[in-house]
Parts: structure tokens; C-alpha cells; sequence
């Protein structure tokens, strides 16, 4: 579905993606972990066409998308939830919500998936009338994620959807990414929270200082000796 082949990314001096090569298969939830600065957002930024790539391609069911437009890409259905949420905290959480129904065919649904936003995030409906910047962090993520939908997404890619989370509601985050997983929804999903991450993955990627030093099934990765003493502390 989404392939990447020794894509480099380059910031003036640095080189913040180093021949990135991974793929992303139809209906799979696909794990790119790996520590801060290891190039993962510039990943996601990659394939959504907000930064230049200095080489290398990215094709979509087939297609070269190297050089689209993140317009264009959008309306592939590619959809990217960054990190930081990134809501219009004056509006509304259902101003928020329609705002991610930008394109068209989206717009024409926007009944349809509405409901079925507050049906898998009931908090949001209950909010529905309350200004998004008066919300809880989790709540946030709940109404990021749910904006994304609003597009009806074909690729939903996760950046840090956790990040500042209590536990807790980390672990809820998860388990709605799982649940629209299993529902079919192709993901591909960015996270520093490595256990709560592979859990859920079917195959996975380690991304350090911008090179891709790891991949294999998920199930996997939890066993490796260099993610347990590096990234989950065992």
C-alpha cells in the first residue's frame, strides 16, 4: 500500500533520514519506534509532503507520490495526527470535528462519521458544545484523532499520540487505535511508548539516528535483546 525506498531527508547540514526504506501493507498496524530526534516525524512530515526529500521515492498503491503536494496526498486518503495535537482551541469540539471534513467526498459523509466519532470517543459527545482548549489531554487526543477520521482516512498515521498522557489514558488511546485497526483501517503508527506500541503492531520498524537498524513482526522486536535493554528497560 505504502512503500518507502532509501528516502533521505536533509535539513541544510544534517542528514535526518539516511536511506529509509519500509512499507506499509493494506489493513496492517505498522510500528515505527525508535528515541527522540531518531528522524521518526521527519518520516511522517516525508510521506505527507510537508518536508522536501532530498532523495529517494515514496509510492502509494503503485503510484510514485514523491513529489505530490500535501493537498494531493490528502486527498489520497493518506492522513497524518501530529504530535501536539494541533486543534483550533477557541472552537467547539464539534467545530474541530467538521473542520477535519474538508475534502468533498469527507464533507458528504460528515453526518455519518460524526456519529460514529462520538460512538467510539462518548466523552467528545458530551462535549460537543465546549471549547477544545478547555479540555483535558486526553480528551485532546480523543478530538485529534476523531478530526482525523472526520477525513475518512485510507492511512491513518499516528505521530506520539500518547505523548503527556497519564497512563491510564495512554492505554485507552491504544486500544481505540486497535479497535480501528480491526476494523480494517490501515495504520502506521510513530511512538516512544515501545511496549504499549508492539502490543498492538503486526510489524514493526527501529529507526535510529535517522537509519532503519531493525525490522520484523512485532512479536519479534518485544524479544530482541537491543530493544529490551535500550528501549524497555529490561
Amino acid at each position: 500500500m505504502l512503500g518507502i525506498n532509501a528516502l533521505e531527508v536533509n535539513y541544510q547540514h544534517l542528514r535526518a533520514l539516511r536511506g529509509v526504506s519500509l512499507k506499509v501493507e493494506k489493513s496492517d498496524l505498522t510500528a515505527l519506534i525508535g528515541s527522540n530526534g531518531s528522524g521518526k516525524t521527519t518520516l511522517l512530515n516525508a510521506v505527507s509532503g510537508l518536508v522536501p526529500r532530498s532523495s529517494g521515492t515514496i509510492t502509494w498503491e503503485g503510484r510514485d507520490i514523491t513529489n505530490l503536494m500535501p493537498d494531493a496526498i490528502c486527498r489520497l486518503g493518506i492522513v497524518q495526527v501530529p504530535e501536539g495535537r494541533k486543534l483550533f482551541p477557541k472552537m467547539t469540539v464539534q467545530e474541530n470535528l467538521e473542520m477535519g471534513a474538508y475534502l468533498p467526498e469527507a464533507r458528504a459523509k460528515s453526518v455519518q462519521t460524526i456519529r460514529r466519532v462520538f460512538d467510539l470517543f462518548p466523552r467528545l459527545a458530551e462535549r460537543r458544545n465546549q471549547a477544545s482548549g478547555l479540555l483535558s489531554g486526553g480528551e485532546q487526543q480523543m478530538l485529534a484523532l476523531g478530526r482525523s477520521l472526520m477525513s475518512c482516512p485510507r492511512l491513518l498515521m499516528l505521530d506520539e499520540p500518547s505523548l503527556g498522557l497519564a497512563p491510564i489514558v495512554a492505554s485507552e488511546i491504544f486500544r481505540i487505535v486497535s479497535d480501528l485497526n480491526r476494523d480494517g483501517l490501515t495504520v502506521l503508527l510513530v511512538s516512544q511508548e515501545v511496549l504499549y506500541t508492539l502490543s498492538i503492531s503486526k510489524y514493526a520498524y527501529l529507526l535510529e539516528s535517522g537509519k532503519i537498524t531493525l525490522a520484523g513482526p512485532a512479536a519479534a522486536l518485544v524479544e530482541d535483546p537491543r530493544v529490551k535493554s535500550s528501549y524497555l528497560g529490561i
